[in-house]
Formats: C-alpha cells, sequence, structure tokens
C-alpha cells in the first residue's frame, strides 16, 4: 500500500503544479454546475407549471452535486490529502494496513471538501463584491491616489459594511489624495467621480 500512497501524492502534486504553470485554465472545478445551474434559471422564468419548476430545480440540484463531486480540484486534494497522509503513516509505522487506509481516505475526502467549498466560498465572495461595485453609484469615497480627467487614481469607498478599493477618474478638475468624491457611475473598473457636494458633508 505504500506504492499506492506514494502515487497518489505525486499524481496530485503534479496536477496540482500543472494547474498552476497553466493559471488554472484547464481547472474542471464545477464549471459545467455553474453554466447547468444558470440554464437551469432559465429554464425555471420560461416554465409555468409549478410541476415542472419542481423538476427543473431537482434537477439542478443534483447536477451541481455531481460537479461538485467530478470536479478536478476536489480529485486533486482528495489524493494529496490520501497520499500525503497515507505515505506518513504508512513509512513512519504508525498504524496497521486497515487503519492507515481508513485514516487516509478520511483526510483524503475532507482535504477534496474542504478545498472546493473554499474556493467556491471564495468565488461567490468575489462575485458579490463586482456586483455590489457596478451598483456603486451615489456613495461617497475619499482619495488615497490622486484623480483627474486624464489621471487614473485610487479611492475607497465602504459598501454592505466592506471598505473597497477602487481605479477613478474624474470628468474635471483634479482632486487630491484625502479629498471626499461622490461616484458618478462605474465604467468597467474605473469609477467616474466628482467632488463630494457641501450637503453631502
Amino acid at each position: 500500500m505504500g506504492l499506492v500512497y506514494l502515487f497518489s501524492l505525486v499524481v496530485g502534486l503534479g496536477i496540482l503544479l500543472v494547474q498552476i504553470v497553466s493559471g488554472g485554465k484547464g481547472d474542471a472545478d464545477g464549471g459545467d454546475g455553474h453554466d447547468a445551474g444558470e440554464g437551469g434559471g432559465k429554464d425555471l422564468a420560461k416554465d409555468v407549471s409549478g410541476k415542472a419548476l419542481a423538476t427543473t430545480s431537482a434537477g439542478t440540484g443534483a447536477s451541481d452535486l455531481v460537479a461538485f463531486f467530478l470536479s478536478l480540484r476536489f480529485w486533486v486534494f482528495t489524493l494529496l490529502g490520501f497520499g500525503m497522509s497515507g505515505s506518513l503513516l504508512h513509512f513512519f509505522a504508525l498504524a496497521g494496513p486497515v487503519v492507515i487506509f481508513v485514516l487516509a481516505a478520511g483526510s483524503g475526502l475532507s482535504s477534496g471538501l474542504f478545498a472546493q467549498l473554499a474556493f467556491r466560498f471564495v468565488a461567490q465572495g468575489s462575485a458579490s463584491t463586482s456586483a455590489d461595485v457596478n451598483h456603486a453609484g451615489g456613495s461617497v469615497g475619499r482619495v488615497l491616489v490622486p484623480v483627474g480627467k486624464d489621471k487614473v487614481g485610487k479611492i475607497r469607498i465602504v459598501l454592505k459594511g466592506q471598505s473597497v478599493d477602487l481605479l477613478a477618474r474624474s470628468d474635471g478638475e483634479d482632486i487630491a489624495r484625502g479629498d471626499h468624491v461622490l461616484v458618478e457611475d462605474v465604467e468597467g473598473d474605473v469609477a467616474r467621480v466628482s467632488r463630494r457636494p457641501s450637503e453631502l458633508a
């Protein structure tokens, strides 16, 4: 079994290194599940009967679950956890073969589940922040790096209790660091700002 643990560890590390070098382009992190979820949403909007609605919802949930466990990321971290814990326990003879296998399998599955859930949580948080930024118009912020018509600077605003830094430019005068601004609109990744009106001071 020692070779099995070592093989799992090497394969897991190899795939992880390939993913890092390639920038994660080949990562199948449940993307099919997300697509299915979006497609399911469109089907729900078209369906009229409650029965069809319930069926589509169940199908979407099942596809998300399948995508979760078929994710490359899940299996990479499962292999890493299984291989690393199994190798350490086996080569240091810390337990019997059956106990080592059970502990290694549990460690591998736990690692895969934790990694998959952690990455999903981070991805959802990033998507939520991006969506919030697109609705930042009307927010008041403070200039961190001076902004101007031809000068892209940086401002800090508060969205849902969290500080968010945005690239910004103004349509007119230069606005110095420390001054307060009003976000007029967000175009792409850059906020269009103006000096904060006195009535908002």
